[in-house]
């Protein structure tokens, strides 16, 4: 009687976890930011991200997906100078439902700074010369969490509203690093006909 307990609510409690090797179809997106960097520094940026891997929960009807992306910025820094950004990142999207998503990403980029003004050097005959476009190059390192948000209620939704803090480091900067905490907002654009296969794991309980 002690091991007939134990079997019949291990028979009622069964969780299964499989993995479908099939493919499935998830969106490509495209998205236009205007970028705020703390404390007095604007610009703008334009990116896209393409899934590689997706994960389906059926009980809770949730969906993750992994993606890579890849970024290009500029912003100013008024009496200062220009940067231009380049920056490629991995990451997860968490799909709740068709009308809301959030992503996670971590990237890695180069970033290129033009200062303002002009900017001149001696060379070793003594002689004046103005160095165009001077500035200097920086690797950056940071993570960034945006909110998605559909423009339409409805099932296939193309246009969403994002907002997308972030936190990155700048560097070598003064032989050390330079903290930087942005705010992006801007729309993103699910491509309709552009699709890419993923793998998909699904969790089944009884």
């Amino acid at each position: 009687m002690k091991s007939v307990l134990p079997s019949i609510c291990l028979l009622f409690s069964i969780t299964l976890a499989a993995q479908d090797s099939a493919h499935i179809q998830r969106p490509v997106f495209l998205y236009g930011l205007a970028t705020y960097d703390l404390p007095k520094s604007y610009g703008f940026s334009i990116g896209t991200s393409f899934p590689f891997g997706s994960k389906i929960k059926n009980l809770t009807s949730s969906e993750k997906d992994e993606f890579v992306s890849a970024e290009f910025g500029e912003y100013r820094h008024p009496y200062g100078y220009t940067s231009i950004i380049f920056n490629a990142g991995i990451g997860i999207r968490y799909v709740r439902s068709p009308q809301h998503f959030t992503e996670l990403c971590f990237h890695q980029g180069v970033m290129r700074t033009v200062y303002d003004g002009k900017v001149y050097e001696i060379d070793q005959y003594g002689n004046i010369k103005e160095l165009r476009f001077f500035g200097r190059t920086y690797l950056t390192t940071g993570f960034s969490y945006s909110l998605n948000w559909a423009l339409h209620n409805r099932n296939q939704n193309l246009w969403f509203v994002q907002l997308k803090p972030s936190a990155w480091a700048q560097y070598p900067y003064n032989s050390f690093l330079k903290l930087h905490l942005s705010l992006q907002a801007g729309v993103s654009y699910r491509l309709k006909n552009i699709n890419v296969r993923s793998r998909s794991k699904h969790n089944y309980s009884s």
